[in-house]
């Protein structure tokens, strides 16, 4: 008998078997059969048998001599050298058929399985290849009888003789998604012998989950409800909730179209939440498909959505990915779900989302292969990295070809994104639809106009301080810098302007959550309120003023501000005044607020409307110009080079080498944790009773901290060391302990750190 793994202190009666009914291979292959994962079609051979070859074969060098004898020592409490069972299956299916795309991408798969995929230049070279022949013969010799393997050089007949840049970002896009079967197929299986109980946990929790039919009703349900009430309210946001119900429901009826590429471009306000689930959730429900992903770009919002999410469809259905989970929403079932995206709606940031696609460890990898088969919300679409736009861009419509998604781009400010001299690597003309139609999109723009912007030049502080305390209304003012913001506040207090708040990224987000929270209660109270804020309040922070003040900025992020204004229909028109802070210089680290205010100037003539489909149109065509100049056209990290243009680079993929270049946050931040309020101050003690008591701190309160930390550079690290001590020294976990560091009303204060360009 052959075995796969073993227990300490059991017999041998009790090990798992490798090969056999209940063997590991087997449920490894049977794991892999269940995913369905629909990669290549048209592609392979019909009825080969890609995923039964991956589960039997992954593990054939466990059948080692060598490898078994390891097992016996570990068994008896031993603790032998490892033994290198995960290159066998590679160099099985390498030999004889080197130059095969399909041999290649298995073997990635096969040596990454354990460890993560690798640099193929250094994991297939000469030692690689020569391997030793007659343990090789015995290896095979020792698969099932039954064991699936026509010659892999029969694979993969419909490639080109020359590869194109796309063709092999698609063969390396797919490698990825079979590493990631495997891992979470092997681990699925691992986990059955090891940790039985869990395994059986986590098959309760996805028991518990209802169908994509069940889902789709009730939101259609709690939606009826929501518009049932919104109509007896009447008011002045009557017309406002009239076009809310149209947009529902032109996106409820365009769930029957084909899977494809849609634009959901609706104007801030109307509603596309909860519209673009309707759709994504009866779409699913109609085309067979497992799961929504909804994408969004920043943590500072994530908590807002899923929680609109969970009221309408219930706590368990709703899985939260990122950084910034908060105590009490990280349960059993979304651990489980978090490790590989197995469950019926996602939550998630674009940063987890499009690195964990370029990842190369396991950890971050095995969710990948359950991104097939879903539909893929993509919130505030604009806002996708110009300095990796055409990674990522040929990420997504990888999903679409290779994994069955639907995409859906989805904003108020539509970017360009399609294939022009230029800009290559868009999407086909008319490849995006119109998911609620053009002539709806059309009359929105013109009955969902809200808002005047009035130009006001360069304006000093004083004079913008003037401007705001004359108009005696409640106004958000949205500036570029965080030490611009501080600044502001304090010029409005010093001039005693009362109903005054702050928010920005000086502040953690449990902080900013209590002002968000503070400041609609005043406006919904009709209380005089101030908001002095950084970008951070633009995309998806559901606040109504009735004017608004946006620093010089691009139309995309002039658009964000707007939607901040007379959200609801609250008066006949809300005011936007748009100016520029004479005080101030951006940092040239501010590439993209750089290029889109001089797009702005060039896309933005006299008299357009700054917010009509053609300008905006225009402004992204030049914006995305300006940006390919200074950003190596979408792919200033170089990753399509790293990919290849012919076949020979399939030999040396180096993966660990792209996980590292794909960062869409700066390198060098540092987290400093905050004893911000009562919860703050009961996580210092905490973790300091952790630390003195040799212990990690838990899971909890590795998460809560996420609540409670500051982004700041190595420059600004430095400057803090004296303000703070390491609260727990083996989690790397630094808070601050003097009270003068961090302000209640402002956060992390000017005279202790210069942090100007972090916003």
């Amino acid at each position: 008998m052959i075995y796969a793994h073993t227990l300490k202190g059991c017999p041998r009666e009790a090990w798992e078997p490798l090969y056999g009914e209940n063997g590991h291979a087997e449920k490894t292959a049977a794991w892999l059969e269940s995913f369905a994962c629909p990669f290549v079609p048209g592609i392979l051979p019909e009825n080969w048998p890609l995923w039964r070859i991956l589960g039997l074969c992954h593990d054939m060098g466990k059948a080692s001599p060598a490898f078994q004898r390891y097992l016996e020592l570990s068994a008896a409490g031993k603790k032998p050298a490892k033994v290198d069972h995960k290159t066998a299956a590679a160099r099985w299916c390498w030999d004889g058929v080197e130059l095969n795309p399909l041999a290649i991408m298995l073997a990635y798969a096969f040596t990454g399985h354990h460890g993560g995929l690798k640099f193929g230049t250094e994991q297939f070279g000469d030692a690689f290849r020569a391997g030793e022949a007659a343990l090789m013969v015995e290896l095979i010799a020792a698969l099932p009888p039954e064991f699936p393997a026509p010659p892999l050089s029969e694979c993969l007949p419909c490639l080109p003789a020359s590869y194109r840049a796309e063709c092999l970002f698609q063969l390396s896009f797919m490698t990825r998604m079979f590493h990631s079967a495997l891992v979470d197929a092997d681990w699925l299986a691992t986990e059955s012998f090891t940790e039985p109980e869990q395994a059986g946990k986590r098959a309760a929790s996805l028991a518990a989950y209802e169908s994509m039919a069940v889902l789709s009703q009730r939101l259609e349900v709690r939606l009826a409800e929501y518009e049932d009430e919104a109509r007896h309210k009447g008011g002045a946001t009557m017309r406002i909730n009239t076009l809310r119900r149209e947009i529902h429901a032109a996106c409820y009826e365009a769930a029957v179209q084909e899977p494809g590429v849609f634009r959901l471009n609706v104007p801030t306000g109307g509603g596309k939440t909860l519209s673009s689930l309707s759709f994504a959730l009866e779409h699913a429900r109609l085309h067979g498909m497992q799961r929504v992903i909804y994408v969004i770009p920043y943590t500072s919002i994530i908590d807002q959505t899923a929680d609109d999410f969970r009221r309408v469809l219930g706590e368990h259905h709703v899985v939260e990915h990122h950084s910034n989970l908060g105590e009490g929403k990280d349960t059993e079932s979304n651990r489980f779900a978090s490790e590989n995206w197995d469950a019926p709606l996602i939550v998630t940031t674009a940063v987890q989302f499009f690195e964990s696609l370029f990842a190369c460890g396991n950890r971050r990898c095995r969710k990948l292969h359950n991104i097939a088969h879903s539909v893929i919300i993509f919130d505030e679409a604009q806002t996708l990295p110009t300095n990796l736009l055409h990674p990522c861009i040929m990420a997504m419509k990888s999903l679409k070809k290779l994994c069955g998604c639907t995409l859906v781009l989805c904003t108020a400010t539509q970017p360009e994104l399609v294939r022009r001299p230029g800009f290559e690597f868009g999407f086909e003309a008319g490849e995006i639809r119109s998911l609620i139609g053009e002539a709806l999109e059309a009359r929105l723009a013109r009955e969902m106009k809200r808002v005047e912007v009035a130009e006001l030049g360069r304006l000093e502080l004083a004079e913008l301080v003037e401007h705001v305390r004359g108009r005696n209304a409640s106004a958000l003012i949205i500036v570029n810098l965080t030490r611009q913001a501080q600044e502001l506040y304090h010029a409005l207090e010093a001039a005693g302007q009362g109903g005054l708040y702050h928010l920005s990224a000086r502040m953690c987000p449990a902080h900013r959550r209590e002002v968000l929270s503070a400041v609609r209660r005043r406006l919904r109270e009709g209380e005089p309120t101030l908001l002095v804020a950084t970008r951070v309040v633009e995309a998806g922070v559901d606040v109504s003023f009735p004017v608004v003040y946006r620093d010089a900025c691009g139309l995309d992020s002039l658009a964000q501000a707007a939607g901040r204004c007379n959200r609801h229909g609250e008066a006949p028109m809300g005011q936007v005044y748009s100016y520029e802070a004479a005080d101030y210089k951006l940092p040239g680290t501010f590439v993209d607020l750089v290029d889109g205010i001089c797009a702005r100037q060039d896309a933005l003539h006299e008299g357009d409307d700054p917010f009509s489909a053609d300008v905006i149109a225009r402004y992204f065509r030049f914006f995305y110009q300006k940006r390919g100049e200074r950003s190596r056209h979408g792919d200033y990290e170089g990753i399509m080079d790293m990919v290849g243009s012919t076949s020979d680079f399939m030999r040396c993929w180096d993966f660990p080498a792209m996980d590292k270049a794909f960062s869409l946050i700066p390198g060098g931040q540092m987290s400093v944790l905050v004893p911000y309020g009562a919860e703050g101050q009961a996580l210092r003690s905490r973790l300091l009773a952790c630390d003195r008591a040799g212990l990690m701190p838990t899971r909890e309160d590795f998460r809560l901290a996420q609540q409670y930390s500051v982004s700041v550079y190595a420059a600004d690290w430095e400057r803090l060391q004296a303000m703070g001590d390491m609260v727990h020294k083996e989690a790397g976990l630094f808070m601050l302990s003097d009270e003068r560091a961090y302000s209640p009303e402002t956060g992390l204060r000017r005279d202790v750190s210069e942090l100007s360009y972090i916003c």
